[in-house]
């Protein structure tokens, strides 16, 4: 009898630790599935600027409201001053699957695809509002969709930051003016096409490394908006801004496709609804500190000077029989006159 007692005990013990085992191995299961589905919903958002410039107040904005309408089932984590990567980085790990993403102009974006260079071509566009018609139009938002076959989903291309202009050692006024002067750039292929076509000498580096690049002497200037220019404290370093207006600065939040189509389509309409906002008000703030940083500039004993500027859109032409845009240059051309 004591025999038969103890067989039961033991089976009953046995049953018991393969039920605790079971359910350990269902806890841990769950545990990971969990974690798995918590690092596919977490997106990683580097950018250039500082955690003071408009881009990032807008990315502050983005992560609020991306974490608080999916009930923190997305979540969002930004890196300011390249901590994370350069531009260039991210965009080839997000178009290679990362969960990455970035804050890119056209010219950093547009060497996946040249067709979007004309978003940064130099004097294509006489002001933001034929930008903003450009970004309503069939032809833009087939390029859009054309970006996921190079594993990029574009959020919005909304973030509208100031002309760029160049800020320098020397004072320039005129395109000859600029001849023999090494002249920072992001290395697009557009951007360094439009600096040399308009007489500079283009030298692609991290932002990063402009203010030791002009204060060794590297470099005789930048080519940037006034927000950026100020903001990392490059007025220390340059004498001049000329207001050339190349280029109106649009730039736009980027992620992987992959990452992004992983998502449940509620996400997808909720991070393409913020991204637009989250523009919208980077512009705003641009706006309100784009004249206060040229007061601050000019009180520092920066000299901001007018250019010819025919002269240097007549020049600034070449780049685009150079890299091939005189069609796109065309069609849109057609879509700002229609």
């Amino acid at each position: 009898m004591k025999k038969y007692l103890f067989s039961i005990s033991a089976t009953a013990l046995i049953i018991a630790l393969s039920a605790c085992q079971g359910e350990e191995g269902s806890s841990n299961a769950t545990s990971n599935a969990n974690e798995e589905n918590e690092e596919e919903h977490t997106i990683r958002i580097g950018i250039t600027q500082n955690d003071q410039n408009a881009e990032y107040k807008g990315l502050e904005q983005f992560k609020e409201g991306v974490e608080e309408r999916t009930d923190g089932a997305v979540k969002v984590e930004l890196y300011p001053s390249d901590q994370l990567a350069s531009i260039p980085d991210l965009v080839e790990q997000a178009s290679s699957g990362t969960n990455v993403g970035t804050i890119t102009d056209a010219g950093q974006i547009g060497d996946l695809m040249n067709e979007f260079y004309i978003l940064q071509s130099p004097y294509m566009f006489e002001d933001y509002e034929e930008i903003d018609k450009l970004l309503e139009s069939d032809l833009y938002h087939q390029w859009v969709e054309d970006f996921t076959d190079n594993g990029i989903r574009i959020l919005s291309f909304n973030w509208k930051l100031g002309e760029r202009n160049l800020a320098t050692n020397t004072k320039i006024e005129t395109p000859d003016d600029l001849e023999g002067n090494v002249i920072r750039t992001n290395g697009s292929q557009i951007v360094d096409g439009a600096i040399s076509a308009m007489g500079g000498s283009p030298s692609g580096m991290p932002w990063t490394e402009a203010y030791p690049g002009l204060e060794q002497g590297v470099i005789d200037g930048v080519e940037a908006h006034n927000l950026a220019i100020y903001e990392s404290s490059l007025y220390e370093v340059i004498d001049h801004i000329a207001l050339t207006n190349h280029f109106q600065l649009v730039s736009g939040l980027v992620v992987s496709n992959d990452w992004y189509s992983e998502l449940p389509e509620e996400y997808q309409d909720i991070l393409t609804e913020e991204a637009q906002g989250a523009g919208e008000t980077a512009f705003e703030i641009a706006n309100e500190t784009a004249k206060e940083y040229e007061k601050l500039m000019k009180e520092a004993g920066v000299e901001f000077s007018d250019v010819d500027r025919e002269a240097f859109k007549e020049r600034a032409q070449d780049v685009y029989s150079e890299l091939g845009l005189e069609d796109i240059q065309a069609q849109v051309n057609e879509v700002l006159n229609d």
